[in-house]
């Protein structure tokens, strides 16, 4: 009886009702994206499969390596021709390895910078004739009578190199899986070492020669290539805005008219490419006075000026955190033979060792875990759940049991996984596309210089421990478990600073924030909501497209 007589129960009820149908009309907005152009999906294919094929090559040296010995490539060095190799002859080989490695490195930098200023096209066409040319150069070398070797395997170094640089463009076509699109990139990068493992295993089955094996992969990258300037061709322009967007006093690029028009309420299936609304439901969007004014905080390191992005904490934290765990993942790679040495490995045949070569490509397997982590649960999450796995990669080595380190091999194969994936992803959700190339080979060219300390680190832990690896891996863990406060500082960072921001619009305006309501914006590194947050690189994000979608 009370339950009918009061108005309490009926005012429940009327505002449950209302906040159902408010969140319902909000949410239906966000139901139906728009198909993909196939245009899209074909050149996000096509990059996967130039990843695969061409990236990583040099790094499947090991193989090659073999190859080369058996054809007696440089065994002239040797004093004595009867011996099946000598150390003049294996310090020639590994001179290739070594000087490629290098170029691919220190090619990072004015690669990024060339790809921002020419775009994706003209990038690949650059990487067609560097690629192909150095391939073929391999192919005919002969250490007696057509010595290249060395520049040839530089040239695919630095082909591999500008492939996969030119490749993170096209995430900002997908958007919506930018962040799978930009970890499969990663992954294939390491996949793509096992090519010449392929060749020589053909090599082996069917006693094809180096030259018909290389010359066909060359064949087949050109083939590739092709392909890739021609959808390049087609989907490039989908990267440059087509109308004037909206820009801030500070000269940041906030909005495109699709977004004004979803921030009002005014999307269309026609104007607003990443939702399909039914033409005749008019639909709004929940905003308050200072919804367009939180967007405009969001976007503030968004294709702005380069230096002013290398100025922000964020980049700053990117550098320090790939530097750091860069240099544990060359560590580990480095010394994993001769811990697994040190836990008794040889007594079973180095079977570990080979365990942990066939269990180290498969990173493209924690794709979808890492698309999944970085789309719903935002980039904090996902940058502490890969210090997370790097913790416990290094807890596990220090334990000597042979059969624990294959979980140790699994740990860090989705470490190395996360750590490439999330840091690209940081870099084009935070700084967008304009400058990406440019500050990816920063990152990359810095974290390589830090990577050199590997050498040095190894050499010390021989003489002054006599090959005993504990002080080194302890090291390296507790330089990871430093990466999980800062990384903290930086979501507290993001946090006071949009709550000042909210402050200061309040002021403005008259209208307190309320802190109940879902936000349109709740910073970058914590989950994208609504949508919204789609737009990150609003100038250049290709939302003018009537299949884009965003």
């Amino acid at each position: 009886a009370w339950f009918r007589a009061s108005p309490l129960p009926t005012i429940i009820i009327f505002a449950a009702h209302c906040a159902r149908a408010s969140m319902a009309s909000s949410f239906s907005v966000y139901a139906r994206p728009r198909r993909i152009a196939p245009r899209r999906i074909a050149l996000v294919v096509a990059v996967c499969v130039s990843d695969l094929l061409l990236t990583g090559l040099v790094f499947g040296w090991a193989p090659l390596l073999l190859l080369l010995q058996e054809e007696g490539q440089y065994h002239e060095l040797c004093a004595d021709p009867s011996e099946p190799t000598c150390v003049a002859q294996e310090n020639r080989l590994n001179l290739i390895f070594a000087v490629a490695s290098v170029a691919m490195n220190a090619g990072a930098l004015p690669v990024g910078l060339f790809l921002d200023r020419v775009g994706p096209r003209v990038t690949i066409v650059v990487a067609a004739i560097i690629e192909v040319s150095g391939l073929s150069m391999l192919a005919i070398a002969d250490s007696q009578t057509f010595d290249v070797f060395v520049p040839a395997y530089v040239l695919i170094a630095f082909g591999g190199c500008i492939t996969m640089m030119a490749s993170f463009p096209a995430s900002f076509l997908i958007m919506r899986y930018q962040t799978a699109i930009l970890a499969a990139i990663s992954c294939l990068f390491d996949g793509s070492s096992v090519m010449f493992l392929v060749l020589y295993a053909a090599h082996e089955q069917f006693g094809w020669t180096r030259r018909q094996l290389l010359l066909g992969l060359a064949v087949m990258s050109a083939g590739v290539y092709l392909l890739l300037i021609f959808l390049w061709g087609l989907n490039e322009k989908s990267l440059r805005p087509k109308r004037k967007p909206g820009v801030n006093n500070n000269g940041v690029i906030v909005s495109t008219p699709q977004h004004e028009q979803l921030l009002n309420g005014q999307a269309s299936d026609s104007a607003y490419g990443s939702v399909e609304v039914p033409q005749n439901t008019p639909t709004r969007i929940p905003s308050t006075p200072t919804m367009g004014k939180e967007d405009d905080a969001a976007f503030r390191l968004v294709d702005i000026d380069l230096r002013k992005q290398m100025k922000s904490l964020e980049f700053a934290y990117i550098v320090v955190y790939a530097a750091v765990q860069v240099l544990r993942a060359t560590i580990y790679i480095g010394t994993a033979n001769k811990l697994l040495e040190n836990y008794g490995d040889r007594e079973h045949g180095y079977l570990y060792t080979k365990i942990f070569s066939f269990i180290l490509p498969m990173g493209f397997l924690f794709v979808p875990s890492i698309d999944y982590l970085v789309e719903t649960r935002g980039l904090s999450k996902a940058l502490l759940f890969t210090n997370v796995l790097g913790v416990l990669y290094n807890v596990i080595e220090l334990v000597p049991v042979l059969p624990l380190q294959c979980l140790a091999f699994f740990l860090f194969t989705a470490f190395r996984a996360f750590l490439y994936a999330i840091i690209s992803a940081f870099t084009a959700k935070t700084f967008g596309l304009k400058n990406m190339g440019s500050l990816m080979g920063i990152i990359f060219s810095i974290g390589s210089v830090i990577s050199l300390a590997e050498y040095p680190a190894v050499y010390i832990s021989n003489v002054l421990f006599r090959g005993d690896l504990t002080v080194l891996n302890v090291i390296s863990l507790l330089s990871c478990m430093l990466m999980i406060p800062l990384t903290m500082y930086l979501r507290k960072y993001e946090h006071d600073r949009e709550e000042k921001r909210r402050a200061e619009i309040a002021l403005e305006t008259g209208v307190a924030h309320n802190h109940c309501e879902r936000e349109t914006y709740s910073s970058l590194m914590d989950t994208p909501t609504l949508g919204v947050t789609y737009l990150r690189s609003p100038g250049n994000a290709p939302h003018n497209d009537p299949f884009s979608p965003e």
